[in-house]
Parts: structure tokens; sequence; C-alpha cells
């Protein structure tokens, strides 16, 4: 009688020593399964981010500005027909803003068959071109073409374009999926990735290309906005300049506070006004817009603080590398150096970008 609960008892330790062996087994496994997984992600990710840096390395440009701390980094986005064909045709043309600050991403598609007043020698003509003319006796088309359709853009919208990604037909509807998506998930698609190689120039390096897409991925879908009020002409940027200074009224630009005085050293109408247009745009308190007593061969910026951001970004907008102290400006007799804290005098050698 007594027998019968220790056989059970006996059953039962046995059947608990299994259960426990069973499960640090198991523990052990998953442990193991757990560290081929990681490290194997791991592996993956470093090969593959290598892989993607190298390409970005190889169709950069000369570019030396990052985006990586920029509250509202932009990008001029291109599709051409093919990158193999001669001359390049654009099919389609992105400018696409990301407001860090706002959480939002603003994607303004610009049509390709409409004329437009372009900088430089090039007058009247329709996007698709662009690319083909600004690469004409260039060293490389890609980079300088891409450039000439960057500042058309930057014209157009008075706003400052700060990268540019140029792809072909056959990966547009994957990169359309990256800018709307974002997510370095989606870069994950070797099939897709593995050829880019002949098919992508840009020059955003492999950190702020994986900051944007961060971004995006972190937005509720509703906050990538395909805008519908890009401005066609001079006569219609209302629209846009009214929304963009609504995000911009607290830019570091706006922060500094100077004072900016725009001035028109060529003779040729509209260049300070545009040049206002594009401060103002981005937060600038702009004191002054009018032409120069005398005419100017060079463009200078003149400020009392060489250090402000202010200046660092007239500078980088305006393509203007001589900048120089008020105390250097015995020169200049415009009234406005004594009444500004940045003055800005537009020469003839700004006319190819801005004019």
């Amino acid at each position: 009688m007594k027998r019968i609960p220790a056989q059970r008892k006996n059953k039962s330790v046995s059947k608990a020593s299994v259960n426990r062996s069973a499960r640090r087994k198991i523990y052990r496994v998953g442990i193991v399964s757990l560290v081929f997984v990681v490290s194997l992600g791991f592996l993956f990710s470093y090969t593959f981010f290598k892989y993607l840096n190298q390409n970005f390395v190889s169709a950069s440009s000369a570019s030396s500005y990052s985006i990586s701390d920029d509250k509202i980094p932009t990008v001029s986005y291109m599709v051409a027909e093919s990158l193999d064909s001669d001359p390049i045709v654009i099919k389609k043309v992105n400018f696409i803003i990301f407001n860090k600050e706002n959480k939002k991403v603003s994607i303004y598609d610009i049509p390709v068959d409409i004329e437009y007043s372009l900088p430089g020698e090039y007058g009247m003509e329709v996007m698709s071109k662009t690319f083909a003319l600004g690469g004409l006796n260039s060293d490389d088309k890609y980079v300088s073409g891409a450039e000439a359709v960057s500042r058309s853009i930057f014209k157009l919208f008075g706003f400052k374009v700060d990268k540019f990604v140029l792809t072909d037909a056959e990966h547009e509807i994957f990169f359309d999926q990256l800018w709307h998506e974002g997510g370095a998930i989606n870069l994950v698609n070797l099939k897709d990735v593995s050829g880019l190689k002949d098919s992508l120039r840009t020059d955003l390096d492999i950190k702020e290309f994986y900051d944007l897409l961060s971004f995006v991925y972190s937005l509720p879908s509703d906050r990538v906005v395909d805008e519908e009020n890009s401005p066609t002409n001079f006569d219609d940027t209302d629209v846009f300049d009214n929304y963009i200074r609504e995000y911009t009224y607290e830019s570091f630009v706006a922060k500094e506070g100077k004072s900016i005085s725009l001035l028109n050293g060529t003779g040729y109408a509209g260049l300070a006004s545009f040049g206002s247009r594009v401060v103002q745009n981005f937060g600038g308190n702009v004191v002054a817009t009018q032409n120069t007593i005398n005419e100017y061969e060079k463009s200078v910026i003149i400020s009392e603080d060489l250090d402000s951001s202010t200046v660092g970004f007239l500078s980088r907008v305006f393509k203007i590398d001589n900048v120089i102290s008020k105390d250097q400006a015995s020169g200049y007799k415009e009234n406005e150096i004594d009444r500004s804290d940045v003055i800005v005098i537009f020469g003839f050698d700004t006319l190819g970008d801005l004019y």
C-alpha cells in the first residue's frame, strides 16, 4: 500500500528532471540561435553599408556641406530616361524639403515640359533639357548637369537646394518608395540595390542618406505630402513663399537676427529682389533691397561678424566666397554698409547662377 505513492513520486521527480533538462537545452539552443541571428544581421549590415558607401563615394561631387545637422535639409531628385544616353534627358524632377522641426516632408513635382527662365546663358528652356545643357563641355557631365537643375530649382523656389540624387527610369519606383516610406529596411532589397552601381549619382554621403530615410520612416504617412503648389514662373511664387516662411521663422538665420542688405551691383534688374526673396524665405531680416552706386565685377559679402552662421549661409547659397569684414570694406562706398549687419553685393560673377 505504501509503495504505490513512492513509485508515483519517483515518476514525478524523473519527469521534472526531464522537463528541466529539456528547458535547458531549449534555452541553450535559443541563446545560440539569437547570437547567430544578431551576428549575421551585424555582418550583413556592415557589408551592406560598406557596399553602399563605396557606391556613394564614387558618385559624389566635391560638395563639402553636410546636412546631417540641418533642420530643413533639401534634395533635388532627378530621374533620367537613361544615364547611358547622350544627351541625357530628364523625365522627372522633384524638390524635396525635409522639415525636421515641424515633422513633415514636402515633395514638389516640377513639370519638366514647361519653359522656365533658367540661370545663366540658357534663357527660356524646358527642365528636361537643363541637365544636358549644364553638362556640356564639363569634365563630369553628371555632376554639372545635376547642379544646373539644382540651380534652376533654387531660382524657381527661392529656397536653398542642398544635395542632389540622380537615377534612371529603371529605378524610379524604388527611389519613389524610399522618399515616401523611408527606413533602412527598404534599402535591403538586394535585387534593386545591386543594380544601382551604374545608375546612381549623388553628393549625399551614406550618413546623410540614412538620416533622411530614418526621418521619413519616423513620420506618419500623412506627413509625407505630395505638394501641389509648385511655382512655374516668377509671377506665381507667393503660395510657396508664404508656405515656407511659416516654417523658417525660427531658423538659425532668424534667431541670429542680423539686419541684411541685398544690393545689385550689375545693372541687371531683379538680382537684389531675388536675393531678398531667398533670405526672407529662410527667415532672414531684410532691411534694404536696391541697386549699388557703382557696378561690381566680383560679388562680396561684408559683415562685422565673419563667424556668423548667417554669413556662412549666404556665402553657400549664393556661391560667394569673397567675404570680408567691415574694416576691410573702405573701398566700397555703399551707404548700407554702415546701416546693416550683413551686406551682400551681387557682382557680374553671379549672373551665371542667379540671373
